[in-house]
């Protein structure tokens, strides 16, 4: 007859033993890699000093315990004074274990999370939790796994539900196969304030992500194309960028063929508002003749950029902002007649030549569009505007169009929410909200110089010399011959 239940009482008990020491030595793992901030890691030395303590100044600790027995009225027995004694000595060990508990629970619950929204790796293996960490306005969630981060950003949705948080970014981290998601609430306001303004030349500032404030520098991105449906803050980011671009000191010419609906005559004051075809080709005409002397003039002086030609000479010469709202209005030639054709050909074609040749000249475009189409956007004006700005858009292609992928179909739908994409680089932001009846002030102009206004000027003093030489000479030789015939008449007589 067989024995029922366990036959080895002694056998059982020293699983459990086991088994207990391999969960405490589980947790102490836990607890060394939950050492991921400063105040763990002076606990930790905190615990080390008092165990060395305790190891060499046993009779102190002994004597202390034997106090505390007198003034309790009751002996310390010895076994528990050599026990106390015994458990000082491992007070690091009791203090990664605590917090590795804390992380065993962690752990639990992140396994929960992933287990119920159906995220499990290869070899049905869950992400495992390194540490939550907070740092500033967002928080950082870090994992390891096998996971490739291509699929976590397909999962994000759910990792949002799950983890109940608002993921701005999912990165790979410094060590392989460690994945980070970053938790950021951005404002769904953002006031503009002049304080904003960054005075170093060329500089814009337009809003704030969850990694600080996004700003982006002329000299090195100089176009920018801003693309948003109605109410997404395309115009209003436009105007911010216009405001800074004046108090700059900025020479800053407005192209609106909605009647002049988005820079209306409050504008007028800061720079040319164009509403006209006609004008716009005239003015574009001219800055691509500015454009053609300054880089004449550049190579001459042996000089980079604009910023370098005003250092080595100590000129004022002008950065200049063209600010489009509506591009497609203004070069979309469908059902145009062939007389006014040549017009819409010759303005895509100065605007091609200001956004390949200016980089170095500060001629900046700033062209907003609401619902981009390749048509209009031609190749040579998209692929030299280096700065993207985008509201969200449902149509992918549209997001494809201006940013080169999808990221505008997945944000959220609060006005001034904005991608910001240079080079691989894209970011969500919150871009500032800038008010003209509060934001715009009154302020002296302070406008550099125009190398063609300066050539115009020059030529029409020239033009004024020469005219007024001439009819000098002209009165000299009337009045000569008066006086000779004056002169002849007198001798005659």
């Amino acid at each position: 007859m067989s024995k029922v239940g366990n036959s080895d009482p002694i056998g059982g008990i020293f699983s459990s033993l086991l088994k207990g020491i391999w969960h405490f030595a589980k947790v102490v793992i836990y607890g060394v890699k939950s050492l991921n901030s400063i105040v763990k890691v002076i606990g930790l030395f905190i615990s080390i000093l008092l165990s060395f303590f305790a190891y060499f100044k046993k009779d102190l600790l002994i004597a202390a315990l034997d106090n505390l027995g007198n003034h309790l009225h009751t002996p310390m027995p010895v076994l528990i004074k050599i026990a106390l004694w015994c458990v000082s000595l491992v007070i690091p060990l009791i203090y990664l274990a605590i917090l590795g508990a804390i992380k065993d629970k962690d752990q639990v619950m992140y396994n929960e999370i992933f287990r119920n929204i159906g995220f499990i790796g290869k070899n049905n293996k869950l992400p495992y939790f390194l540490y939550k960490k907070e740092d500033g306005k967002k928080t950082i969630y870090a994992f390891k796994s096998n996971i490739p981060v291509a699929d976590w950003m397909k999962a994000k949705d759910r990792l949002e539900i799950g983890l109940d948080c608002n993921i701005r970014k999912i990165k790979e981290g410094n060590k392989k196969g460690v994945v980070e998601l970053i938790d950021y609430d951005l404002p769904e306001m953002l006031p503009w304030n002049d304080d904003f303004i960054n005075y170093g030349d060329g500089v814009l500032c337009i809003g704030e992500s969850d990694l600080g404030y996004v700003k982006f520098d002329l000299n090195r991105t100089p176009h920018v194309l801003v693309a948003g449906e109605t109410g997404s803050g395309k115009s209003v980011i436009l105007r911010c960028m216009l405001w800074q671009m004046i108090k700059k000191g900025c020479r800053i010419y407005m192209i609106d063929f909605k009647g002049g609906v988005e820079f209306g005559k409050v504008y007028e004051k800061y720079g040319e508002v164009i509403t006209d075809r006609k004008r716009a080709l005239t003015v574009l005409s001219n800055l691509v003749k500015e454009n053609e002397s300054r880089l004449k003039l550049f190579r001459e002086l042996e000089v980079k950029n604009l910023k370098e030609y005003n250092t080595k000479t100590g000129s004022n010469l002008a950065r200049i902002g063209v600010f489009i709202d509506e591009i497609g209005e203004m070069l979309d030639k469908k059902g145009v007649s062939k007389e006014d054709k040549p017009i819409f050909e010759q303005l895509e074609a100065y605007l091609s030549t200001l956004a390949r040749l200016s980089r170095a000249t500060g001629i900046n475009l700033f062209l907003g569009v609401q619902r981009p189409d390749a048509n209009v956007l031609t190749g040579q004006i998209k692929n030299n505007v280096p700065v993207r700005i985008s509201g969200r858009f449902a149509d992918k292609t549209v997001s494809e169009i201006v940013l080169g992928n999808t990221a505008a179909c997945n944000l959220p739908d609060v006005k001034g929410r904005l991608i910001y994409k240079v080079g691989n680089e894209t970011i969500e932001f919150q871009s500032f909200y800038f008010d003209d009846e509060k934001d715009l002030q009154d302020i002296e102009l302070n406008y550099g110089e125009m190398l063609v206004m300066k050539e115009s000027k020059r030529n029409l003093m020239i033009f004024l010399i020469r005219r007024n030489l001439m009819i000098f000479l002209k009165i000299q030789i009337i009045l000569t011959w008066i006086l000779i015939f004056k002169e002849g008449g007198e001798e005659y007589a």
